[in-house]
């Protein structure tokens, strides 16, 4: 399956990645991570997760919230009012040129 890069790959998904084989990898492995992401890790999902990569639900569940504590870092980063001004800024010039 040819892999693309979309806005959307988060630790999550990589995670998942790294631990299914290439011939079992295709477009479910972000939809896992997109849902997560968006919606939370609900049971049946960690389960299915789980199966898809060998490994138990609370590695699935630790690894889960591992990413969503880098990315709530990440957030509290760029929700800074500086930062948000230089990316208005940045967004004007971009819109300009």
């Amino acid at each position: 399956m040819e892999r693309y890069d979309s806005e959307f790959h988060s630790g999550f998904t990589r995670w998942i990645e790294q631990r299914t084989a290439p011939e079992d990898r295709d477009d479910s492995i972000e939809v896992f991570g997109v849902l997560a992401r968006a919606y939370g890790l609900t049971a049946d999902v960690a389960d299915v997760v789980a199966a898809m990569t060998g490994t138990t639900v609370g590695e699935v569940v630790a690894a889960y919230k591992a990413d969503n504590t880098e990315w709530a870092r990440t957030q509290a980063v760029f929700d800074r009012p500086d930062l948000v001004a230089l990316e208005a800024h940045l967004g004007t010039i971009a819109r300009r040129h």
